[in-house]
């Protein structure tokens, strides 16, 4: 039995940061394990065709090209549903899963989902939306999206559309991988997503040792060698680095000999001004290949991440593994990410925040660490040791097996059940609007086959009696509707066995009966069964993704 995983990912500007990094230890990690094949399928790819290459590792690539737009529409995703489910060949036996890391994403995962109902959709949480527009606040978040309150301006509009459009590929997804114990936390209580299907699998890579030698530890504590200040990311405001170099002309004019190195890119001119008064005490290398930012590690005395919002950081994780102590916040997922150095954290005030304040907490981590040298070794040991417990390739690896396998365990499953009610939603939105469509199984019948076996699935269960009736009340006007196309169409048996059943259960009787009699169904129906639970859900999925 062959475990086919199918990679998605973009070639945006974040493919080049960490979900880029991400999709590479991912497939790395998996193709070694035995029974498995790891496939990609690129968006935005740099070609003019779609095209399907076999790389030297065996591994397919699936390309697609950019629209000129640069919007992921759905048209979008729809082309390329189309392309894969031509392409990809696939035995009876073998297990499917689609890996995605976009939330843009969701139609295509929709579709897939329809076209293969035994397969895993594998959502991997990277970001949150809102985390850029509100810089990492989950206090406001929550006030944005609470019962009741009306958005009063786009950004709050931005956010409660995108956390509906999150919220909705949360539910779809049938197993959640998140970076952070914080984010899980987020998605249990905020998003509504059950628990058992939230993974926690923090990012890994490598398999070595911290990379220490001798001389450099003991060059770390010469105090008449440059200690390098290290910062590396995206030169972005929700990054934080206008902070750092705040805090570090107080460190310039203590530490004589530190100099602030900053590697990424981005929108330079701010920091250039600001750098203007720091002179020669400050570097800016611009985005730098792997191998030249080892270098750039291995000279570095402190890392610094003064970061509104991140998830689960490999530049972090490198920092650990060249036994660099960081200073970083204590937003989202960073902060975990200090467990093991906790004197390091800077806290963000969510409710009244205040440069000042966060700008001195950077200065005194920093100086903490220049000054003392105990504590300076004491970290270092510490975050390479937090490094080999838990941020290893092999862990990450290990645990997303784990996931796999686990989801294919789950018995009687076809859909998650956070996303029933998505469904509902879209089968009560098509009896509001009584579109033009024929009578058959995938069609008007799979509207109301659905809608009976989700009411009887419901039934005991207290704490979905508000949805039970209005499921009820909606299952009404659909008879009334059904009664009118039977006049014009015949039903399919699934459907008229349905209609028996809601007969001999009591409901509607009246109009059910009416419909039956109408229909002059005979005793060769007696004998006809139900639609299994499996085909019921698996022909709904198709009529919602249905344009219609």
């Amino acid at each position: 039995m062959i475990t086919q995983v199918f990679i998605f990912n973009n070639a945006s500007r974040a493919a080049n940061y960490g979900i880029g990094t991400y999709v590479k230890q991912l497939s790395d990690g998996l193709a070694v394990l035995s029974g498995f094949k790891v496939s990609f399928v690129e968006m935005y790819a740099d070609t003019k065709e779609f095209t399907i290459t076999e790389d030297e590792r065996g591994m397919y690539h699936y390309r697609i090209p950019a629209l000129s737009s640069g919007i992921e529409s759905e048209v979008y995703c729809r082309s390329i549903f189309y392309f894969i489910a031509r392409n990809i060949e696939v035995e009876e036996s073998d297990r499917i899963v689609f890996q995605f890391n976009y939330f843009q994403h969701r139609p295509l995962a929709s579709l897939l989902k329809g076209q293969y109902p035994h397969s895993r959709i594998i959502l991997t949480v990277h970001y949150l939306n809102w985390c850029f527009e509100l810089k990492g606040n989950v206090v406001r978040m929550r006030k944005i999206i609470a019962k009741g309150h009306e958005a009063k301006d786009d950004t709050e509009r931005r956010v409660v559309s995108s956390f509906a459009d999150e919220k909705t590929f949360l539910h779809l997804a049938d197993e959640v991988l998140v970076l952070s114990k914080r984010t899980k936390a987020i998605l249990i209580n905020d998003y509504e997503v059950s628990e058992d299907k939230a993974h926690l699998v923090f990012n890994g890579m490598g398999n070595c040792v911290c990379c220490r030698t001798s001389s450099h530890n003991s060059k770390k504590c010469q105090k008449d060698v440059q200690r390098i200040i290290l910062y590396v990311g995206r030169l972005d405001e929700i990054k934080g680095l206008k902070y750092l170099m705040n805090a570090f002309e107080e460190i310039a004019n203590k530490h004589p000999d530190t100099h602030l190195v900053i590697v990424g890119d981005g929108d330079f001119q701010p920091y250039l001004v600001q750098g203007r008064k720091l002179k020669e005490r400050v570097a800016f290398l611009g985005k730098m290949q792997n191998d030249e930012v080892d270098d750039v590690y291995k000279s570095a005395y402190i890392g610094v991440m003064p970061s509104f919002h991140e998830q689960c950081s490999y530049t972090a994780i490198e920092m650990m593994r060249h036994s660099i102590p960081i200073v970083g916040t204590d937003s989202t997922g960073l902060a975990e990410m200090l467990d093991a150095t906790p004197q390091l954290r800077v806290h963000i005030d969510e409710d009244s925040f205040n440069e000042r304040t966060f700008v001195t907490q950077i200065a005194s981590r920093l100086d903490l660490l220049l000054s003392d040298e105990n504590a300076y070794r004491e970290a270092s040991d510490a975050v390479c040791r937090l490094y080999e417990k838990r941020y290893k390739i092999s862990s990450m690896t290990k645990g997303i097996q784990q996931v796999v396998l686990s989801s294919f365990n789950r018995m009687n499953y076809t859909v998650s059940p956070d996303y029933y009610k998505h469904i509902d939603s879209r089968m009560m939105q098509l009896i509001n609007q009584r579109p033009d469509i024929d009578t058959e199984f995938f069609g008007m019948s799979g509207i109301g086959v659905y809608l009976w076996w989700r009411i009887k699935s419901l039934a005991n269960n207290t704490k979905e009696e508000y949805q039970q009736t209005m499921l009820q009340e909606y299952l009404i006007y659909y008879i009334d509707w059904l009664g009118d196309a039977a006049l014009l169409s015949s039903l399919p048996e699934e459907m008229i066995v349905t209609l028996m059943d809601m007969y001999s259960e009591g409901f509607y009787r009246t109009k059910v009966r009416a419909i039956l009699e109408g229909l002059q169904t005979g005793t060769e129906n007696e004998n006809i069964l139900l639609p299994s639970e499996d085909v019921i859900i698996n022909n709904s999925l198709r009529i919602c993704n249905c344009k219609i």
